[in-house]
């Protein structure tokens, strides 16, 4: 076998495969990949966007992150906002305005990073030529790609109070509505077939222009000149002068292996810490989905979540304690807490966005667990250009002086999570998800849910699901009603969703070679795609 490739999108997950089949190695399948992903759920990543990547070399066996997060425009001012806020979501903490400038339009947008961010991947371990890397995304964009049930359940999914939905979004800007709306001058439906020759143009120039071309070349100009013309906060200057972060990864422990995943302003540290604290309890010595079982990673989860809430932020601007937080010390405090009974919970959850992930292992051992995003897409399209821009602003604090409060050139905080788990120095099992702070949760159980319960990748990524960020446990359909009982006699609050696969449980995806053999497993929870490269 030449590998694994695991993602939420069917078709990007077949081109990744059909890179890994031509002798590319897993960095070249990855760059393929999150090319189509742009393409087949373009409100979900793209060009616009940002993310983090976490690889591991095989050939030198070093590991390294490259952040690529969107960061605040030169123009944004601390306090800019401040006396125009409603308030917060209460489902999401995203920010309240009467006019949505934060959630939708030219001012929800922040300089995009994920075109530096994947050049330098490529310039750095790639072993294809740029240009084959991108020619199938380029392919699919001019062929039309098929609407799935994950697509249009993003248009659908927006709605809830104080944010606009799928339609208001896609009609703010008549070139996104132009676009992304169907001839007739509807949403798009599930088996429609939606071709983007415009993004086949913008990705043609990138190709042959190399991702600099985004950035400082003709094409930024266009995307300048556009941002600039419309009130967005992002300059020219702030295109050009981006540059995406590379760093070792976070490293903690769990069972034996070593788990790394990704600095502030990313999650990694919170799952870590989770993880270190459910260290302290024999989980393998409980039944899955059992009411001790989910008490005491609902507990774990939340205590974390404590600490993500008063500490998180970026490190260009914020003192992260970020030792503190993977340290084993910190663990035992809060598992002592939990076997006491002191621990009441935090005051504070934010659910999904809208973002994807993928994973992808070569039989070299080499190794990517990629996550990227445009937020929920601010419904912002240059003309002729093609691709959604991001719309992070929504997820700063418009008070100044706090951790996540905006400022010029800042990345706001994230729930991603690339993870990888070592043995003898070598990668056994790769994690992560899309879904805004559910990731850390859908990643965290299904590491559990390898290492403690023995479950094949598949399973790992099916079998129920809870989150809880402290204020109360939410549950899917299949969780038994005996268990929630018990559950609420211990003292949670729990809500269960309706849905057997509750979609905003995140999509988690995970590779393994634990017990020898290369498996993975793509979340049903969406359009799951798994790919094997024979």
């Amino acid at each position: 076998m030449k590998g694994v490739v695991v993602c939420p999108q069917p078709r990007a997950a077949e081109v990744g495969a059909e890179i890994l089949e031509k002798g590319g190695n897993a960095f070249d399948a990855a760059l393929a990949t999150a090319f189509s992903q742009m393409v087949n759920d373009p409100f979900m990543c793209g060009l616009g966007g940002m993310g983090t990547l976490h690889y591991f070399h095989a050939a030198t066996g070093t590991s390294g992150m490259i952040d690529f997060y969107n960061r605040a425009g030169s123009k944004v001012r601390p306090d800019m906002w401040e006396k125009d806020c409603k308030g917060r979501t209460p489902i999401s903490g995203y920010s309240l305005f009467d006019d949505f400038r934060s959630e939708i339009g030219y001012t929800a947008v922040m300089t995009p990073g994920t075109p530096a961010g994947l050049g330098l991947f490529h310039a750095k371990l790639g072993s294809m030529p740029w240009a084959d890397l991108i020619a199938p995304a380029i392919a699919q964009a001019n062929e039309g790609i098929l609407v799935t049930p994950n697509l249009a359940s993003v248009w659908s999914g927006y709605a809830q109070p104080g944010i606009p939905d799928g339609l208001t979004r896609i009609r703010k800007t008549a070139e996104c509505a132009r676009v992304y709306l169907h001839p007739e001058g509807r949403l798009f439906k599930v088996g429609d077939v939606m071709r983007l020759p415009d993004y086949a143009r913008t990705l043609e120039r990138l190709a042959k222009g190399g991702w600099r071309e985004f950035h400082q070349g003709a094409l930024g100009d266009e995307i300048a000149r556009d941002l600039q013309a419309n009130g967005a906060f992002v300059t020219r200057e702030d295109l050009a002068d981006y540059q995406p972060e590379e760093s070792a990864p976070l490293v903690g422990s769990y069972r034996g292996y070593e788990v790394r995943s990704n600095p502030p302003p990313g999650s990694g540290a919170t799952l870590i810490e989770m993880l270190q604290i459910l260290e302290h309890f024999d989980l393998s010595a409980l039944d899955h989905g059992s009411a001790r079982h989910i008490d005491l990673v609902a507990r774990a989860m939340g205590a974390a979540h404590v600490d993500r809430n008063a500490y998180l932020g970026d490190p260009r601007f914020a003192d992260v304690p970020t030792d503190m937080l993977i340290s084993k010390k910190r663990a035992a405090y809060w598992a002592d807490r939990i076997k006491s009974g002191q621990y009441a919970g935090g005051q504070e959850e934010a659910p999904p966005g809208c973002t994807t992930h993928v994973c992808v292992m070569d039989a070299e051992g080499n190794a990517v667990s990629m996550t990227h995003t445009l937020g929920t897409a601010a419904g912002v399209v240059t003309p002729g250009l093609g691709f959604n821009y991001n719309n992070s602003m929504k997820l700063f604090d418009p008070v100044p002086n706090k951790k996540n409060s905006m400022a010029p050139g800042k990345a706001r905080t994230t729930g991603m999570v690339p993870t990888m788990l070592l043995k003898d120095g070598k990668p056994v099992l790769l994690a992560g998800a899309p879904g805004g702070s559910v990731i850390i949760s859908a990643t965290l159980q299904s590491i559990l849910n390898v290492v403690d319960f023995g479950m094949s990748p598949v399973e790992a990524v099916t079998v129920p699901r809870i989150h809880c960020e402290g204020l109360g446990i939410h549950t899917e359909a299949t969780v038994p009603r005996s268990v929630i009982k018990e559950l609420r006699a211990l003292g949670h609050t729990v809500h269960q969703s309706a849905h057997s696969f509750e979609p905003s449980m995140s999509r988690a995806h995970v590779i393994s070679t634990i017990g020898g053999r290369m498996r993975g497993g793509a979340d049903p929870r969406g359009g799951a795609g798994v790919v094997y490269a024979r």
